[in-house]
């Protein structure tokens, strides 16, 4: 003898609900920024250890809004914004590995100082 249940999509939306719930109370799809700062260590080469760029022509990341560095690499992998090097660096990430690069450097505190006079001759 079967029993059969019939749902209906009332139902199905609830359960639905249930388990985003589930899942958002459990940290699924959480960023993490230790993780990032883990995985964010092929970027170091050019950001900076800290996300500090020492080159002008390469920006930093340390102290940038999430979803402003979220909105960049998506762009990045989708091949949206063009930068060979950018572009190839950010093809093999999961969406999570760019939501933990993007926490961490997110959460990285800057300092902002004074701005040395330059000698000129």
């Amino acid at each position: 003898m079967r029993t059969q249940f019939v749902l209906s999509a009332a139902g199905l939306a609830a359960i639905g609900v249930i388990v985003a719930f589930a899942a958002a109370s459990a940290g699924v799809n959480k960023p993490d920024p230790g993780a990032g700062k883990v995985e964010s260590v092929m970027c170091a080469t050019c950001h900076g250890s800290d996300g500090v760029s020492a080159a002008t022509n390469v920006p930093n990341l340390a102290g940038q809004h999430y979803e402003y560095l979220m909105e960049q690499l998506i762009a990045f992998k989708k091949g949206t914004r063009k930068n060979g090097v950018m572009n190839e660096m950010v093809r093999p990430l999961s969406l999570a590995q760019l939501r933990n690069v993007a926490a961490y450097y997110s959460t990285v505190q800057i300092s902002m100082g004074t701005a040395k006079e330059s000698k000129q001759r």
